[in-house]
């Protein structure tokens, strides 16, 4: 997994490549773990680079999606998702045509947008 995260005024950026699998989810759950830690309850995840994502790195998203929502603090904003991903996240029925779990943007500016939004209410 390839990492890279800057900061905003109202929300932190991860870009993230490769695969997410078992053996990468604890230094991305450290990352997001200090992000709660500080107080930082937007966090924009760019997966334009992801190829994959394992059962572990899919439970890892869902865990801290509902814990940076918590007391409706903010958010896991998620952009430019890879076809892969998108495929994933529609057969594990995460994402219906209905209803989302996760806050999904087609590219980060509209994150940025919708996290800055966010961090303002």
């Amino acid at each position: 997994m390839q990492l890279i995260v800057s900061s905003g005024v109202k929300w932190e950026m991860v870009i993230l490549g490769g695969e997410i699998t078992s053996v990468d989810t604890g230094e991305l759950e450290d990352l997001f773990q200090r992000f709660l830690t500080v107080g930082h309850y937007n966090v924009i995840v760019d997966m334009s680079r992801v190829a994959y994502i394992g059962s572990a790195g899919l439970a890892l998203l869902i865990r801290y999606t509902n814990a940076f929502r918590r007391w409706e603090r903010g958010d896991l904003h998620m952009a430019a998702l890879s076809p892969a991903v998108n495929n994933l996240l529609e057969v594990t029925g995460l994402v219906t045509e209905e209803r989302s779990h996760f806050s999904i943007y087609p590219t980060v500016d509209a994150a940025k947008a919708a996290a800055q939004k966010r961090a303002t209410q």
